[in-house]
């Protein structure tokens, strides 16, 4: 079983302002992906410090959130060798909640959202194994 924090989301009112922001200022390369909820932008920082390094940070992306309700930036948990529905039931055994049961994304995997016993916001992210 593995769990990492793999990549990060950040909501955005216009994705497509945001996205020239963070290439304008950051020097970010943002392109359009695919995406059941609508505009969606993988973001690659930095390809890590001067001279190299295995340090060269973790990936995002920028999404629209159409209501709004997820005003923060979010981590998002990558996981594989257990389903992602064990893991959700595990969330609410641990005294967490489903804020977003399991989605299918296109034929790419399937993401949740969940919030931890402290009410702190999360997602959770399975790609597809290969057949």
């Amino acid at each position: 079983m593995r769990a990492t924090v793999n990549h990060y989301e950040i909501p955005a009112h216009d994705p497509e302002r945001a996205a020239r922001f963070y290439q304008e200022v950051f020097g970010w390369s943002i392109e359009p992906r695919p995406w059941v909820g609508g505009a969606y932008f993988a973001i690659r920082g930095s390809e890590g410090p001067p001279g190299g390094g295995e340090h060269a940070g973790i990936r995002g992306g920028l999404l629209g959130w159409g209501d709004g309700s997820i005003p923060h930036p979010l981590l998002v948990i990558h996981v594989d060798g257990v389903e992602l529905s064990d893991f959700l039931r595990r969330i609410e055994a641990a005294g967490g909640a489903i804020d977003q049961p399991a989605t299918p994304i296109n034929a790419m995997g399937s993401f949740a959202r969940f919030r931890d016993t402290e009410g702190n916001l999360l997602g959770i992210w399975q790609e597809l194994q290969p057949s």
